[in-house]
């Protein structure tokens, strides 16, 4: 038997998975800083408590890449990660997985409506 979902409704699924996938009122961040302590724009995303974290992602706006702190990293990547931001990549707990395996690069709109929605950071590439 063959089933036709709309892009609506795959939309609402997706939603519906990652509101329960993660539990936004117990997702805390910190701000990225320099060497010197100064706040750059970027943010790791964490579970519960910050000393006993469970890490989540990390959001990077381009100017994290255009700080002195990434001079070291090929001019070609930060070109590439420029353009690509901003960025949130995922840390290795294989929920990116589990989405990619769920609903193919599907859940990537959704994912980045849901993050606008519950912390104000828009995200234009998924890693």
């Amino acid at each position: 038997m063959k089933f036709i979902i709309s892009e609506d409704k795959i939309y609402d699924l997706v939603m519906k998975h990652i509101d329960n996938m993660f539990d936004v009122k117990n997702i805390n961040y910190v701000n990225a800083t320099d060497d010197y302590g100064n706040d750059l724009p970027a943010f790791s995303f964490y579970l519960y408590d910050y000393d006993y974290d469970i890490n989540l992602f990390r959001w990077y706006d381009k100017g994290y890449f255009e700080n002195d702190e990434s001079s070291h990293h090929h001019p070609q990547h930060l070109k590439k990660w420029i353009e690509d931001s901003p960025i949130l990549a995922f840390d290795s707990d294989g929920k990116k997985e589990q989405l990619d395996s769920l609903f193919g690069d599907k859940w990537h709109q959704p994912f980045k409506d849901w993050f606008l929605n519950n912390f104000d950071l828009p995200i234009k590439t998924i890693e």
